[in-house]
Formats: structure tokens, C-alpha cells, sequence
């Protein structure tokens, strides 16, 4: 038997303007891109969809920042959008975001002087994101909060506790503010647990709030430094999605950040073909250990850091959904790398 459910939701939609019938409301349709393709296919293919909450996390300079500024980036070339960054980590430079192509004039950045505690957060993202959706309610906006571990622990230094309780609020009143043209993310630090001896001492700032708000967390890890003879230029970092809406969780990518050129959009592309079983590595020792940049495919080798040559001889590679969606494969594979 078939409800018609019509009538009903037209008699809520006229008073309380919402309800709809799960088909009349399509899915996303605008994604922000991560800035790495490698990064997007993870997370469904085209990026991170406007419309939810975001948790980047990870220890100290593992590339969150540089992350949330590259999908400000693209989201103001994209969309246009206006951006809200709460600078709680005072890490805000202007001339490393005119490198990035953020675009200043249409960013709101707020110092750490102005936003103390959680209170204070709140009621400053309450009353700027009304008004931007007030004055421009087509506009779209990204807003982020960098970082949540920075906050103080409440008005007039109160406990920790009084901090996770300051989070859930300030999540309850964003949620409200959340449409298919608002993309809210934030960073959090990586603390460690004392006292653990078994099991994994790693755990985020500010309570269960941000976990059971955020619709996708992503934590970030250094793996190993890239050197240029005796230098650091930068790190291989692990991408580890820890929870989406749009497919498989506890997904992972390796891709090589770069202190100067930040994150590339091919890079780890290869690695993640590898690691999927569409490329062989030449040595997978060195490879598993990140000293090895050699691929093949098609008995050709090809150098890691150059996809982009491997690519335009074999388009078939250029993927556009994770490796592997739709296929049942009963049959435990082996993968080159492990968790470090």
C-alpha cells in the first residue's frame, strides 16, 4: 500500500515551512573541492558538500590550516563566497593568503582579542552570519572557526567542562544556520590522554560536541619529513576520514605538504593508485617507507611526483569516484602500507 503523503507535508510546509517529502529535496549539488584530488575522491568524489559541519583535526602543524585556507580559496573562485574566519590560533597572515588566492576584501577575520571563549564565539557567528544571510541571502558564505582547542575554558576561566558544555551550544545555534550555500568548518587539536597504556592515547579537544555535530571528520598526521638534500621542504601527511555521510568511513590517503607550495591538487594521487591496486611500485619496501617515488604502469615507470605525465598518456586514470565503489570483493587484498 502507498501513503500519499502530499497533503500532509502541505499543510506543515504552511506552518512551519520545511517539510518536505525525502524525494522533492535533492542532494547537494554544489561541493566545495578539497584542493587535492586525492582528498575528493576520498570523500565522495567532488569534495566537501556546503551545507554540513566539518572536523579537521590533528596535531601541530600537520596542514589544517592550510587546508581550511585552500577550500576558502576555492570557494571564493568557485561560488564567490563570502568568508568568516575566527583566527583563534592568531595564524592569519595576509601575504601567505594572497599566495593562496584568498581573496581579503571578501573575508571577515576576527583576532583572537575579540573572541576569548566559546560565549563570545558564539555570539559573534550568531549575529555576522545572520546579518550576511539577511543583507545577501544568495550569497554563498564559508565560515571557519580555527581552532577550537585555542578557546579559553569558559567566561572567566571556568573548567574544561564548562567548555564542552559551551561547545554543544555554540553547535546547536550554527546548525539552525546551516543551508545547501553555508559551509561550516573548523580545525581541532590532537591532545594526548594521560595515563594510557593500551589503546590509542589520542583524543580532540572539547567533548563529544564536535563529534557528534561534525557530519565528516577528517584527522590529519604527519608521516614523514620530505627532504631536499639537508632541508625540510615538507612532510608526507596521512588524510584519515573518520566519518562521512557520503560512503565508507575510515578511508586513507598519503599526500606530500609542501611548507612553501602547500598542498598540490595531484598529490598522493599516485600513491593512492598503488594503494588501490591500479598502479604497481617498483619497490614496495621503499615505497611502504616513503623513499621510493617510482610507479608502473603498463611496464612503464613513471615518477610519483609527476602524475600529471602519466595522466595525459592514460586519462583512464584521472578517476572521478574512489577506486574500488560499487565493486564486492569478498577476498581479503593486501595493501602496501599500514597505519603508523
Amino acid at each position: 500500500m502507498t501513503y500519499d503523503l502530499k497533503r500532509i507535508t502541505d499543510k506543515i510546509k504552511k506552518d512551519f515551512g520545511s517539510a518536505s517529502i525525502a524525494g522533492d529535496t535533492p542532494d547537494p549539488q554544489d561541493y566545495i573541492s578539497t584542493g587535492n584530488k586525492a582528498v575528493d575522491l576520498m570523500c565522495g568524489g567532488r569534495g566537501i558538500p556546503f551545507g554540513y559541519i566539518v572536523e579537521w583535526a590533528g596535531l601541530s602543524g600537520s596542514g589544517k590550516t592550510l587546508m581550511l585556507q585552500q577550500m576558502l580559496a576555492i570557494a571564493q573562485r568557485e561560488y564567490n563566497a563570502i568568508g568568516v574566519w575566527l583566527d583563534r590560533e592568531n595564524a592569519f597572515f595576509n601575504q601567505r593568503a594572497e599566495e593562496l588566492n584568498i581573496d581579503i576584501e571578501q573575508t571577515i577575520i576576527v583576532k583572537p582579542v575579540d573572541i576569548p571563549t566559546v560565549y563570545t564565539a558564539e555570539k559573534f557567528l550568531v549575529a555576522t552570519l545572520g546579518s550576511i544571510m539577511e543583507k545577501y541571502p544568495d550569497a554563498f558564505i564559508f565560515c571557519c572557526i580555527d581552532s577550537l582547542s585555542a578557546f579559553d575554558s569558559g567566561q572567566d576561566g571556568e573548567e574544561m567542562g564548562r567548555k564542552a558544555k559551551a561547545l554543544h551550544s555554540l553547535f546547536r545555534k550554527l546548525t539552525s544556520y546551516l543551508g545547501p550555500k553555508m559551509a561550516m568548518q573548523f580545525s581541532n587539536q590532537v591532545t594526548f590522554k594521560p595515563g594510557i597504556m593500551f589503546g590509542d592515547p589520542r583524543t580532540t579537544t572539547g567533548g563529544e560536541a564536535p563529534k557528534y555535530y561534525s557530519t565528516f571528520r577528517i584527522f590529519l598526521d604527519d608521516v614523514k619529513p620530505i627532504t631536499s638534500g639537508d632541508e625540510i621542504i615538507g612532510n608526507w601527511i596521512k588524510v584519515d576520514l573518520k566519518k562521512t555521510r557520503l560512503g565508507p568511513a575510515d578511508r586513507k590517503v598519503y599526500i606530500p605538504f609542501y611548507y612553501r607550495e602547500g598542498i598540490s591538487e595531484l598529490g598522493g594521487y599516485a600513491r593512492m593508485l598503488v594503494n588501490r591496486g591500479i598502479l604497481e611500485a617498483k619497490n614496495k619496501t621503499e615505497f611502504k617507507a616513503f623513499k621510493q617515488s617510482t610507479v608502473k604502469y603498463d611496464d612503464i615507470q613513471y615518477n610519483e611526483f609527476r602524475p600529471e605525465k602519466f595522466l595525459d598518456k592514460h586519462p583512464e586514470l584521472l578517476l572521478n569516484t574512489w577506486p574500488g565503489d560499487g565493486i564486492r570483493n569478498d577476498t581479503e587484498t593486501e595493501t602496501i602500507e599500514e597505519d603508523s
